[in-house]
């Protein structure tokens, strides 16, 4: 099992580097008043990379949120007694 994460991983790599070598052209890029000129890939890999990162920090906080929450019902319930 472990080598076909690997195998997937290389596989995905090299698709991203086929990907970026073929899309070298460059293109404007304009939001509101601004205007960047780069690659079509360097430009879809940043974007990719920002939402792989917006998307982890989502997730870290929703389990942050959640082991938190875990830990303030495990208090508030082990603070009374049990009746007997």
């Amino acid at each position: 099992m472990h080598i076909i994460k690997i195998i997937g991983i290389l596989l995905l790599l090299a698709l991203v580097a086929l990907f970026t070598f073929q899309n070298t052209a460059v293109a404007d890029i304009r939001f509101f008043m601004w205007t960047v000129s780069m690659s079509v890939s360097l430009m879809l890999l940043s974007s990719l990379f920002s939402g792989i990162v917006i998307g982890l920090f989502f997730s870290f906080l929703n389990t942050w949120r959640k082991n938190r929450r875990e830990k303030n019902s495990g208090l508030s319930g082990a603070s009374f007694p049990e009746a007997h």
